[in-house]
């Protein structure tokens, strides 16, 4: 690696150029690392960023063009008699005829971020006869794509570069796996749309056909069930991190991109984002959703009291949290302000007034703005709290955890007891 950084240093753009040329015709050198230490030239002025993601990116261009070209012009017998030796064996290929044919192009973007995958894509996009227009439109954006972020995060971390390399491509190949799924499943929708809008209607005539107007109930619980459970996930990930004093690079590394992303003149703004925590905004929140269960509610009485339930226990909740974690960490140099009750307050209040909104809606129109501003700014809210160093990254997320758990599981008992009264009070056949 030190004959490549070497190398960089002397020639730089030409030397980016033709070594993402080699890499994506099959010759292995080390490009995700160089073209971090590029990153960092970058935050050195030694390079310019543009001009080296374009200069790298038409390296790749041609690379992959001409990986294409092999796979196209050998074509697929000469593979299955020599692939082996390449790792492309019939086996192989087979699977990834399968695999092209069933999902799409769509999947060479995500591609470029997986090491061993990216180095055959091209060439078996060639085997397959794709034509080369249609490779280009999703091949070329992959190459920009997979170039620009890792020149992109040298540039972010300046002299940490090498630090944080190996951590955030993890995350990025990680990241780029679940790109991949994400797109598989939307597109297994897309293509099955007819018959899972048929296999849905069976689904309902033969499971929901006594229960009708409790169908939105289910759903809904059953929506909310699999949020509850992805939070417990996530809570138990976090305890499990924050004890083994694994935080430090999560900290440092999300800290640094949200000051690359939001630059001094963000400061004012971060600031009135920040007051979302403050009692004074949080009071007016329990007001506003008071109000809005007795005007709108149709089982008020039940609504307030498990709203009592929940805002008297997101107090006992975050207190008891800090004083256990106190407890298993004393003597030890941890944060003390792990899970952030600020953000447990702040996720837990705003939370329940969501469910409120969704489930007395003035209007859906009114409901979808209200989703989307939350989301919004509960996201600001987060990341003034790291820009203005009040708390550090894991504090934050462990605290939107923590109390996304505990609201998620008030409003699960809260649609349990709203469904069984609806049984109650509901008149079966035949009595």
């Amino acid at each position: 690696m030190d004959l490549f950084m070497r190398l960089i240093e002397e020639h730089g753009y030409i030397f980016l150029f033709f070594s993402l040329m080699l890499e994506l015709i099959i010759v292995p050198i080390p490009n995700e690392l160089l073209m971090t230490y590029a990153g960092f030239m970058v935050y050195q002025d030694k390079l310019n960023w543009i001009l080296a993601i374009l200069m790298a990116g038409t390296g790749g261009m041609i690379g992959v063009s001409v990986s294409y070209w092999i796979g196209s012009k050998l074509g697929a017998p000469f593979f299955y008699k020599y692939g082996r030796k390449v790792h492309l064996g019939p086996d192989k290929l087979d699977k990834m005829a399968a695999w092209n044919e069933r999902y799409g192009k769509m999947l060479l973007i995500f591609a470029y971020f997986i090491p061993g995958v990216r180095h055959i894509t091209s060439i078996f996009s060639g085997i397959t006869k794709i034509t080369f227009k249609t490779f280009a439109i999703f091949a070329f954006p992959g190459v920009f794509i997979w170039i620009g972020t890792f020149i992109t995060l040298g540039r972010i971390f300046g002299p940490k570069w090498e630090q944080f390399h190996q951590e955030t491509s993890k995350f990025l190949v990680i990241a780029s796996i679940i790109g991949a799924i994400i797109y598989v499943i939307y597109f297994v929708i897309k293509t099955n749309r007819e018959r899972i809008r048929e296999d849905g209607l069976l689904l309902f005539e033969h499971t929901f056909k006594r229960f009708k107007t409790f169908l939105g109930i289910k759903f809904f619980i059953l929506f909310v069930s699999i949020i509850f459970i992805g939070l417990v996930s996530l809570m138990v990930g976090l305890i499990q991190d924050f004890i083994a004093n694994e935080f430090g690079q999560f900290n440092v590394i999300s800290s640094m991109v949200i000051h690359y992303t939001f630059d001094e003149r963000w400061e004012q703004v971060m600031k009135m984002f920040s007051r979302a925590a403050s009692w004074r905004v949080l009071d007016t929140i329990i007001l506003l959703t008071v109000v809005w269960i007795l005007v709108n509610g149709k089982n008020k009485l039940m609504e307030l009291q498990f709203y009592a339930v929940n805002l008297i226990g997101a107090v006992l909740f975050g207190k008891g949290l800090h004083l256990l974690f106190s407890y298993l960490t004393r003597g030890r140099n941890f944060s003390e302000e792990f899970p952030s009750g600020e953000m447990i307050m702040a996720i837990i209040v705003l939370g329940f007034f969501l469910y409120i909104v969704i489930r007395h809606p003035i209007s859906h129109l009114f409901s979808v703005i209200m989703v989307f501003l939350e989301i919004g700014v509960i996201g600001m809210l987060a990341v003034s709290y790291s820009y203005l160093e009040i708390q550090q990254s894991s504090d934050i997320v462990g605290g939107l955890a923590f109390g996304g758990v505990w609201v998620s599981l008030v409003i699960l008992i809260t649609e349990v007891f709203r469904f069984i009264d609806l049984i109650k009070t509901t008149p079966t056949k035949g009595k």
